[in-house]
């Protein structure tokens, strides 16, 4: 049996607690080793600037001392934690990157499932906000009004990514993709060179049998971020618990087995995956309604084991091709 030559040349480095790859065409020759090799270097020296686990990051500085002084950040934490403050607005609190300390009580951070008390979720709420976190861009630092510490877990990737993309669309590659442990991708161009058509197919697998695949989603100069609780809940007393945190709540969200985001930033899409989940189906649709530029993927519960629903917002025909495995759900479109 003859193993199948890639058709494209694959480029990997772990950062961020996850893989992410580089997909370049061999054909091309401007998409050298070199350029793969930049833009992977390039997320390495963001997570040194972003990562709450390097204790020299601007983050980690930033949540040791941010509630007592003004902190210097360098100009990517800067910009990074603007967005955040800004899709936490838009989704009006579905997205937080103040959480984290919700996710702790939950024991989701140490993947040992715990229900925290009422009060304990009460105390911690007073401890969770982005409207507490001030930014100074013109003397480019950051500092805290309240108890609250920032974690770039659903917007950083997908920040890093984009910074990615920037260089390699300037060094002129012009087909690629990027992905970020497979819940990140952008994707630019053609996916294969010798044919006509532009962008890059990615397959829609049902969130928890991974062998069934729902459908195509097609990426074209698009990012791509999905979120879900798939693969990290608890059960107590028959009750299932997955974690996402509803951050206005202090417990976790309910309803989608997933949620796909597509928009032309990977941050973007990463964050309002995460927001658009917590804010749950009619206030996601809603939201997409008002924001032709995000496409919306939900995967529901079907009415019978095994089942799913499909619900689409922003989606053309040529976006998203349904499989045999999946079943509409509506409105879709």
């Amino acid at each position: 049996m003859h193993r199948r030559e890639p058709i494209w040349l694959e480029f990997t480095r772990r950062a961020m607690a996850c893989q992410f790859d580089v997909l370049l065409h061999p054909e091309r020759p401007e998409h050298g080793p070199e350029v793969a090799v930049e833009a992977l270097e390039l997320i390495e020296w963001l997570e040194r600037l972003l990562s709450i686990y390097i204790p020299t990051s601007d983050l980690s500085r930033l949540n040791a001392r941010g509630h007592e002084a003004w902190v210097d950040v360098s100009l990517p934490a800067l910009e990074m934690l603007e967005l955040g403050i800004q899709i936490h607005q838009q989704t009006a609190g579905c997205f937080d990157m103040t959480a984290a300390k919700l996710s702790e009580a939950w024991g989701f951070s140490s993947r040992r499932g715990r229900l925290p008390g009422e009060q304990e979720i009460a105390d911690l709420l007073s401890e969770v906000g982005s409207e507490q976190i001030e930014m100074d861009r013109q003397g480019r630092r950051v500092r805290f009004s309240g108890p609250v510490a920032v974690n770039p877990g659903g917007i950083g990737k997908g920040y890093a990514i984009d910074q990615a993309v920037s260089m390699l669309r300037n060094r002129g590659v012009e087909d690629f993709a990027i992905h970020g442990g497979k819940s990140s991708i952008s994707a630019y161009g053609k996916q294969l060179l010798e044919g006509s058509e532009s962008g890059w197919k990615i397959a829609v697998r049902h969130p928890e049998q991974s062998e069934r695949i729902l459908g195509t989603l097609v990426l074209r100069d698009r990012a791509l971020g999905t979120s879900g609780p798939a693969n990290q809940f608890f059960y107590f007393k028959g009750q299932r618990y997955g974690h996402i945190i509803d951050p206005r709540t202090g417990r976790p969200a309910k309803g989608a087995l997933s949620i796909t985001v597509l928009h032309p930033y990977a941050a973007w899409a990463d964050a309002l995956a995460t927001g658009l989940y917590v804010m749950g189906g009619q206030g996601a649709l809603e939201f997409c309604a008002a924001r032709p530029e995000v496409g919306f993927l939900a995967i529901l519960p079907g009415p019978r084991d095994g089942e799913v629903e499909i619900l689409t917002s922003n989606l053309d025909e040529g976006t998203w091709i349904p499989g045999l495995g999946s079943r509409p759900g509506d409105p879709g479109g």
